[in-house]
C-alpha cells in the first residue's frame, strides 16, 4: 500500500511516525497488561513472588515493548529506502535503537533477578532466619545483576564488531594481580561465603573456639566474625580463621546445657547420705530441669576425698553460672548442716636430726 502524492521518502517518513504511534500505544497496552490484568492474576495465586516480578518488571517492560516496536517499524519503513539506508545517520539511528533494547531487556532480567531476591530475603526474615542469609542473599542479587550487564554488554560490542577479546584478556590480567594483592581478604571473602551456606552458627548464639574464647555472636560479615565476649568487649576474628576453628556452639541444637560438679567428701564420710543430699538440692532448685532426671555418681577415689559428680540440666545456658553458684551454696549450707565435710589436701612432714654432720 502507497500514499498517494508522496515521494518514497515521505511515504517511508509517514509510515515510521505511524509505527512510533503504534509502538506509543503498544508500550501504554502491555504496561495495562501487567499492571490490571496479570496483576489481578497474580493476586489470586498462593504466592506473591508473581505480584513482585510484576510490579519490578513494569516499567522495563514498557521501555522493552516501545524499542522492539520502534525497531521493527524503523527497519519495515525506512530500511527500504536506499536514500535512508546510505546516509550517515542510518548506522547511528539503528545502532541506537539496538542499544537501547538490549539495556532494556538487561534492565528487566536485572528488575526480575533482584525482585525473586528480595522476595526470597523477605521469606527468611519471616521464617527468623539472620542477617546473614539475608545479606548473602543481597550479594547474590548484586553479582547476578552485574552478571546481566556484563552480558548485555558482550552483545552490544558481539553487534558492532568489537573484538572484546583483548579486553577480557586484560581484566584477567588486572583480576590476577588484584587478587595476588587481596589474597587474605578474598579468602576471608571465600571463607565468608562458606560460613552463610554451612551456618555453623547464627546471630545471638553462644559459640567458644578452641583457644577458649567465648562470647555471643553479633555479626556475621563478609571479611570477619564478631562477638560479643563476658566482658562487654567485642571480638573480631577473620572468617578464614573462624571456617578452620573448632567452634562449640552453646545455642545449638537448643538452648539446654547439662552442668557437671565435682564434690569431694571426706574419707568416712556417708556416701550415700551425701548422694542423696546432693540429688534432693539439685531436685529443688525451680531452674533444674526434671527431665532428664539430675543424677549423682561416686566417681573416684581421691587423695584426700571420695569425689561424687553432679550432673543436671537448665533450660537456657545463659543462666548457668548463676544456677552453679546458687547450687554450691546450698551444698555448703547443708554439708555444714549435716555434719559433712569438704577436706582439702593434706601432707604429713617428718623432720629428721642429723647428728655429728652426718
Amino acid at each position: 500500500m502507497s500514499l498517494p502524492s508522496l515521494t518514497p521518502l515521505q511515504e517511508g517518513i509517514v509510515w515510521f511516525v505511524a509505527w512510533t504511534a503504534a509502538a506509543m500505544l503498544a508500550a501504554q497496552a502491555a504496561a495495562w497488561l501487567c499492571g490490571s490484568v496479570l496483576m489481578r492474576l497474580a493476586k489470586r495465586t498462593r504466592t506473591d513472588l508473581d505480584e513482585s516480578l510484576l510490579a519490578a518488571t513494569r516499567a522495563p517492560l514498557r521501555i522493552l515493548v516501545l524499542l522492539a516496536v520502534l525497531n521493527l517499524g524503523s527497519s519495515v519503513s525506512l530500511g527500504r529506502l536506499p536514500e535512508v539506508v546510505g546516509h550517515p545517520s542510518w548506522p547511528i539511528l539503528t545502532g541506537v535503537l539496538y542499544v537501547g533494547l538490549v539495556l532494556a531487556a538487561a534492565w528487566a532480567a536485572g528488575q526480575a533477578v533482584s525482585a525473586v531476591a528480595k522476595w526470597y530475603a523477605a521469606r527468611l526474615g519471616a521464617r527468623g532466619a539472620d542477617a546473614a542469609g539475608a545479606q548473602f542473599v543481597s550479594l547474590f542479587r548484586k553479582v547476578a545483576q552485574l552478571l546481566v550487564f556484563f552480558i548485555a554488554m558482550t552483545v552490544i560490542f558481539e553487534h558492532f564488531d568489537v573484538q572484546i577479546t583483548a579486553l577480557l584478556a586484560t581484566a584477567g590480567i588486572a583480576s590476577l594481580a588484584v587478587a595476588f594483592a587481596a589474597q587474605e581478604t578474598l579468602s576471608n571473602m571465600i571463607a565468608g561465603f562458606a560460613l552463610m551456606a554451612d551456618r555453623p552458627f547464627k546471630v545471638g548464639d553462644r559459640i567458644q573456639f578452641a583457644d577458649g574464647r567465648i562470647g555471643d555472636v553479633i555479626e556475621v560479615g563478609l571479611r570477619s566474625t564478631r562477638m560479643l565476649s563476658f566482658d562487654n568487649t567485642v571480638i573480631s576474628m577473620p572468617n578464614a580463621e573462624v571456617a578452620k576453628s573448632q567452634v562449640i556452639n552453646f545455642s545449638a541444637p537448643d538452648s539446654r546445657v547439662k552442668l557437671r560438679s565435682t564434690i569431694g567428701v571426706a574419707y568416712g564420710s556417708d556416701v550415700r547420705k551425701a548422694k542423696a543430699i546432693l540429688a534432693d538440692i539439685m531436685n529443688a532448685h525451680p531452674d533444674v530441669l526434671k527431665q532428664p532426671p539430675p543424677a549423682v555418681y561416686f566417681s573416684a577415689f581421691a587423695d584426700s576425698s571420695l569425689t561424687l559428680l553432679m550432673v543436671c540440666w537448665v533450660a537456657d545456658y545463659r543462666e548457668q553460672f548463676r544456677i552453679v553458684d546458687e547450687l554450691n551454696l546450698a551444698i555448703k549450707d547443708r554439708f555444714e548442716a549435716e555434719g559433712i565435710s569438704i577436706p582439702f589436701p593434706q601432707r604429713d612432714v617428718h623432720l629428721y636430726t642429723v647428728r655429728g654432720g652426718q
